[in-house]
């Protein structure tokens, strides 16, 4: 029994680095995530919303899996960093509706294709963008980030884009707040996530060997990107924020009418 376990395993490393060794795939999604990382410890969010729509594309069977993973690595490392900024209180309620909205993305998981997803997700993010560009500001209650966070757990579950309903939510905060409370409902959103997809069978040797791969350009991307903080919190925050979410909602929404 342990011989086979150990066969399997050595088999899951081998097609991993196969996978890793391509500079066409592992590399493309690297550099993916290593300015996602970099945009979303400076901004506060938008790791999967950069590189979800390349990595859906190029490789379609790591989201979302390892998305998630490399996403709640850095979702610790900028709520350690950030931690005298929290109002963990204002979270409350967002990590309650977070389920639900987690259980009904798993489900949808199973019945959806990527394109459906993709059509699904790029949707939801354009119309939110409208409505924030357009509408009157308003603060961030704890009612609307519960309504942002069910939303949230089910974008971010079925394709690792998560971010823009909460960061819509939050865009009128202090930036400072905002990164500090994204960090640590992304950290627990994440947690959440991860759970389901092991529930639920999406979680094998060789999709956690491609997430650890991943660590090293997670990092990279941390460090430097809190040298760009300063940048971002000088008045342009909120513009870069719906920015953000409209191109990506844009890029989501092409790749997937390219497929139909």
């Amino acid at each position: 029994m342990q011989n086979t376990q150990v066969a399997d395993t050595i088999s899951s490393f081998a097609a991993t680095n196969l996978a890793i060794q391509d500079p066409l795939i592992w590399g493309a999604a690297a550099i993916s995530l290593l300015v996602g990382c970099w945009v979303q410890t400076a901004l506060g969010f938008g790791m999967a919303v950069i590189a979800a729509p390349i990595i859906v594309i190029i490789a379609p069977e790591w989201v979302p899996v390892p998305l998630t993973a490399v996403a709640l690595l850095l979702s610790i490392l900028n709520t350690v960093n950030q931690r005298n900024h929290l109002e963990w209180r204002e979270l409350i309620i967002p990590f309650i509706t977070r389920i639900p909205g987690t259980l009904l993305g798993a489900w949808l998981l199973l019945q959806l294709d990527n394109t459906a997803l993709q059509l699904f997700v790029s949707l939801c993010v354009l119309i939110a963008v409208y409505i924030s560009w357009f509408g009157k500001q308003f603060e961030y209650s704890g009612k609307r980030l519960g309504i942002a966070a069910f939303f949230s757990g089910v974008m971010g579950t079925t394709t690792s884009i998560g971010g823009p309903p909460m960061a819509l939510v939050m865009q009128h905060g202090q930036p400072a707040t905002v990164r500090a409370n994204l960090s640590l409902y992304f950290a627990y959103s994440c947690t959440i996530s991860l759970i389901s997809y092991s529930a639920i069978g999406k979680i094998n040797s060789e999709i956690l060997w491609i997430s650890v791969s991943f660590i090293p350009v997670c990092i990279i991307g941390f460090v430097t990107g809190i040298r760009a903080r300063a940048f971002v919190d000088a008045g342009r925050f909120r513009p870069l924020l719906l920015v953000l979410c409209g191109t990506s909602g844009c890029f989501a929404l092409v790749a997937a009418l390219a497929q139909l």
